[in-house]
């Protein structure tokens, strides 16, 4: 999947980085900007991971940024373990840990997971970015104060047992999710409907949509790469285009008459079940989607 750039392309696309674990989603981002500087100066993500948490961060490098949420919307999929007996007040093992006391079979587990599959409704944890009366809940949460958050619908689509360690009371699965699904908190309710409470223990996301932690490549084997490489002028290592990203969007290829139209925002004929993204010689030039009307196409995001 990932593709080495020529002097003559530009430095835009995609990045697939395994995050580790105790850095933020920033720091990466911060990691890779300083490396790409100064060919390349906007570096962002789609799709933040905790700082405990491990797996495929995407890295958007340049004017890629601007295709960031068709990244954000893709569903998800993790690998993580749930510890039973003990509950967390942050739902992982960053918060204050606190014993219950009691256990529980595999049998127990296998029961309760059927009830949180499909569309369901969950609440937003404390430790979470979203904002209640004008502020970040893990804001109010560092502060200790505590505030009925919302309650939100995400869709769980597998919980799959990987296997379970009885005497450690570890669960270790595999989850398919929508965006937006916070599993610290499907960990406390799974939890709180087997009676013996739990929390995440570890999480590593292994998918965004069909973009695959196999794929990616270590901060640190980036990092080496660009340093053995001298600068990025050439190429950033590992970088896939953006078209090339985007393979989960319809595509179009438009004629070089159609192309010079787009890349000023003319409109067009038609309409989409979805974004569609348009391209001349291979080369993501806009997204277009269907406008208010239902009868024509608008750039969405022009490359």
């Amino acid at each position: 999947m990932a593709e080495f750039r020529t002097r003559r392309a530009p430095l835009d696309g995609v990045l697939l980085i395994d995050k580790p674990p105790d850095l933020t989603s920033h720091d990466v981002v911060a990691h890779v900007r300083r490396r790409v500087r100064p060919f390349v100066k906007k570096v962002g993500h789609a799709g933040t991971l905790d700082p405990f948490a491990t797996g495929l961060l995407v890295v958007v490098v340049g004017r890629a940024t601007k295709i960031a949420r068709f990244f954000v919307d893709l569903p998800k999929q993790y690998e993580c373990t749930m510890q039973f007996g003990s509950t967390s007040d942050s739902g992982d093992l960053t918060g204050v840990l606190a014993p219950t006391g009691k256990r529980v079979t595999l049998s127990d587990v296998e029961s309760a997971l059927p009830r949180f599959l499909g569309v369901i409704d969950q609440r937003v944890p404390m430790t979470s970015a979203v904002k209640v009366d004008g502020e970040r809940l893990y804001k109010k949460a560092h502060r200790g104060e505590v505030v009925e958050t919302p309650v939100k619908q995400v869709e769980i689509s597998a919980i799959d047992v990987r296997r379970f360690d009885d005497d450690g009371q570890r669960l270790r699965c595999h989850i398919a999710c929508s965006k937006g699904t916070y599993v610290r908190q499907l960990a406390i309710d799974i939890g709180d409907a087997v009676g013996a409470g739990a929390y995440l223990s570890e999480l590593s996301r292994s998918a965004v949509g069909p973009l695959t932690l196999e794929h990616a490549q270590t901060l640190a084997a980036f990092e080496q790469a660009v340093e053995d490489a001298g600068d990025v002028a050439a190429g950033v290592p590992g970088l896939i285009s953006p078209a090339r990203a985007l393979s989960f969007l319809p595509a179009v290829e438009v004629s070089a008459v159609q192309a010079a139209g787009v890349r000023n925002g003319m409109r067009l004929p038609g309409v989409t079940p979805e974004p569609v993204c348009l391209t001349y010689r291979g080369e993501l030039l806009a997204i277009y989607d269907t406008d208010d009307s239902g009868r024509e196409l608008k750039p969405v995001v022009i490359f």
